[in-house]
């Protein structure tokens, strides 16, 4: 079997005990590497105008043109998304999923996971300067998890739960 085809193994879940980690987000970025790794989509062509979502864009895409708390409503359950109740708080069934694996807490445009999973590198809007992230993790409760919450962390932050979303212009 090829190393792609192998699968992450959560041996003790009921529920999504095996994960195809080609599908994980990408965690355990700084803000460094999720910059470099935008500013590498748009230099090679792969995705032209890459960029680390700014709030506005990441804010827009979770909430669509309602003032909902969550991207796919107003109620979060411990299945609309990859949080610690997810998994019953239980430390050894935590980890990310597969991007998609909770379809119910898509937001108005589809994009999936904006609620848990991992937190976002994100361009602040208020200071270019200013580490944030969005979103929640797949390891803290629901209310991180709601699209007003913003967390000023320094930089050089690295977790497992830390990822990125990138931005691009749509194709011409």
């Amino acid at each position: 079997m090829a190393r792609s085809d192998e699968k992450l193994v959560y041996p003790k879940r009921k529920l999504r005990m095996q994960q195809d980690w080609l599908r994980m987000p990408v965690g355990g970025i700084n803000r460094d590497d999720a910059e470099a790794y935008a500013a590498w989509l748009d230099q090679s062509g792969r995705l032209p105008g890459a960029h680390l979502c700014t709030e506005q864009e990441w804010e827009r895409a979770a909430r669509g043109a309602d003032s909902r708390d969550f991207p796919h409503g107003d109620n979060l359950e411990p299945d609309d998304a990859n949080i610690d109740e997810t998994y019953g708080k239980d430390p050894s069934l935590l980890g990310p999923d597969e991007v998609g694996a909770h379809p119910l807490s898509g937001s108005p445009f589809g994009v999936q996971d904006l609620a848990g999973n991992v937190n976002e590198w994100v361009r602040s809007t208020v200071d270019a300067s200013e580490p944030i992230m969005r979103s929640g993790a797949f390891m803290i409760g629901g209310l991180a998890a709601l699209i007003v919450n913003r967390q000023i962390v320094a930089p050089a932050f690295r977790d497992s739960g830390g990822g990125t979303r990138i931005c691009s212009p749509p194709p011409r």
